[in-house]
Parts: structure tokens; sequence; C-alpha cells
């Protein structure tokens, strides 16, 4: 899968229901859309994501994000760094690809 597909394919199932997701370190989060954009919300579960409000996932910023994705994977150091210049919600989008990949 390529990085559109996946957002669609989280999108379509975001319609539906939200999407419980944990991050690398542990922190439970909900991805949620309005039909336009994702938007992560903290979760129900715990320990979950604290956020002051709920976090936005643009498009265009999950297609760039999502071109690092292997490298992040494979533990490359300083990719966070890298990847945090593009949005500061990358640990969210990661978590997003990694359980879309994961469920094929």
């Amino acid at each position: 899968m390529n990085a559109a597909d996946i957002w669609e394919s989280l999108f379509a199932e975001s319609l539906e229901k939200p999407i419980e997701l944990k991050t690398k370190t542990g922190l439970n989060f909900k991805l949620v859309t309005n039909g336009k954009i994702l938007t992560v919300y903290e979760s129900e579960i715990v320990p979950s994501s604290k956020l002051k409000s709920p976090r936005p996932i643009y498009k265009d910023n999950f297609i760039k994000v999502y071109a690092y994705y292997e490298r992040w994977l494979a533990g490359e150091k300083g990719i966070s760094k890298e990847i945090t210049a593009i949005t500061g919600n990358s640990v969210y989008i990661m978590a997003a690809i990694s359980y879309q990949t994961n469920q094929r």
C-alpha cells in the first residue's frame, strides 16, 4: 500500500467508528474523521495520550510523514527529529501507519 491508500483506508474505517490506537510508547488515542480530515482525540483507555485539544491530521502531512516510515521503523538515529519538523503529530501518524500496515 502507498500513503494515499493507507490514508483512504484509515479514513473509511474511522467514518464507521473511531479507531483506537497506541503510540510506540504505549499511550492510547482515538482516530476519528469528520468527513474531511482525521483527528486525534484522547482515549478512554488508560494510559491515554494527554491532549490539550484534538489534533487534526491533514492528508498532505500524512503523506509527507509516510515517506519516513521505513526509516523510522528501522530505528534510524535522528529520524524522529526530521519527522517532527514536518508535524508535531508524527507520533500519531506513525502509529496509524503501523496499525494499517500490520492489518494486511
